[in-house]
């Protein structure tokens, strides 16, 4: 039954009550571990110093990581994490929390948790000293939103719930950047336009009629303030009810003013800011002085590397299973995108499409501006799109984003638009 279904799931990845948890440390001689030696590694280890939980090892499957330490703490491969007994508390500290859950039960590891109760009850509002690229509570609070709604995201599906974390929506091709290895593939457009906001409207007001709710609009481009009408979007996101978040990312190159100004002065509204320092970042100080002069809510990371998946490779030749996996692992596979009236899994493959260098894959899209498909019928297509892919055309022409892929310097810049081979 489906009740019986949605426990059996439940119970496989378990959120530990971590004031019982707490309580039975004393008496608990099994070492206690961080699956995940990144951003949220570094965010749980906080709130175990926090909460005064004794954390002492760090397990990773990346295994430029394995063998050294992180934030002072050991990192472990898997077959050394074995060693330490099948008892052993492992929270876990990634993003694709359920299928890496579900890989360490596979292995044999009893005591499995997610890292849901253990952020509940830490206090993040004054958070300092942080390495990574979380450098405010905005931030942090942002990432734990993401990385709970992971935690229930086959609950949402068995459900029926139709639960989307984040739609993007972008609002124009072009940026104020010229990077070579942007993974919404920028680099690539020789004749950028922005959207049509008839259009666009049009998609936005059939979408949240179709889901149940969405945490985040996500404002995108290239650069969204490259349209000088942008302010437009993030007005009509608004009148949402269903919308919790407005997200408008920018790369610190253009300054807010006028409308583009004044629809940032929202509750609703997060400026979020790429700084890649250097002569990228001329005007950074300056847009945050203005932000915060007029009480505009923000948040920014400093970028120094990226993953290398901003490139349109030739067909790559995999066997199914290879490209199940680049997809299962893929940190960018639940990002729901929104361009020119269709709806897509994720940016690579909706702007992969848009310039035609992929093959066309009615199954990877959902026409979200064609208001003669009943909203039933729209729900369930975007249901599919959501929840039910095993991998996207657009994933055989990329080099995957998880923690096997290179990592590059970020934000190069090239001179002319990239060339790619047309379809």
């Amino acid at each position: 039954s489906f009740r019986n279904n949605l426990c059996n799931y439940i119970n496989s990845m378990e959120n530990c009550n971590i004031n019982h948890f707490k309580s039975q440390l004393s008496s608990n001689k099994n070492k206690m571990v961080l699956f995940g030696a990144g951003h949220l590694g570094e965010i749980a280890l906080y709130s175990c110093n926090q909460l005064n939980i004794p954390v002492h090892f760090f397990c990773d499957s990346d295994k430029t990581k394995q063998d050294s330490k992180f934030l002072g703490i050991e990192t472990l491969s898997i077959e050394k994490l074995k060693e330490l007994g099948y008892d052993v508390n492992i929270f876990v500290t990634n993003n694709n929390v359920l299928s890496v859950g579900a890989k360490l039960k596979k292995e044999g590891f009893r005591k499995v948790y997610n890292c849901t109760d253990l952020f509940k009850n830490t206090d993040f509002s004054k958070i300092t000293g942080m390495r990574t690229q979380a450098p405010s509570a905005l931030k942090i609070k942002r990432k734990i939103e993401f990385y709970d709604n992971m935690c229930l995201k086959k609950t949402y599906e068995l459900s029926k719930v139709l639960h989307v974390h984040s739609l993007d929506v972008q609002v124009t091709e072009r940026c104020s950047l010229k990077c070579k290895n942007c993974c919404n593939l920028m680099q690539y457009y020789e004749r950028p336009v922005n959207v049509e906001f008839n259009q666009l409207f049009l998609s936005l007001d059939r979408f949240v009629a179709a889901v149940d709710k969405i945490d985040e609009f996500r404002i995108i481009g290239g650069d969204p303030f490259m349209n000088k009408e942008m302010y437009k979007a993030i007005n009509k996101s608004k009148e949402y009810n269903k919308v919790g978040k407005i997200i408008v990312y920018t790369n610190a190159k253009i300054i807010p003013k006028g409308e583009n100004l004044n629809c940032l002065k929202h509750n609703k509204v997060i400026l979020d800011i790429s700084n890649y320092g250097g002569e990228l970042a001329t005007k950074h100080d300056e847009i945050l002085k203005v932000l915060d002069d007029n009480n505009v809510a923000y948040s920014y990371s400093d970028f120094n590397t990226w993953t290398d998946s901003g490139r349109i490779l030739p067909f790559q030749k995999r066997t199914e299973e290879e490209n199940k996996k680049v997809f299962s692992e893929c940190c960018n596979r639940d990002t729901l995108s929104v361009l020119h009236g269709k709806l897509y899994r994720c940016p690579f493959s909706a702007n992969a499409h848009n310039l035609k260098a992929i093959p066309v894959d009615k199954s990877d899209q959902v026409d979200l501006s064609d208001d003669k498909i009943p909203i039933s019928t729209l729900k369930e297509q975007i249901r599919k799109l959501a929840y039910q892919k095993d991998y996207l055309t657009a994933c055989l022409y990329c080099n995957g984003r998880d923690y096997t892929t290179p990592v590059i310097k970020a934000a190069e810049q090239t001179k002319k638009p990239l060339s790619y081979k047309r379809i």
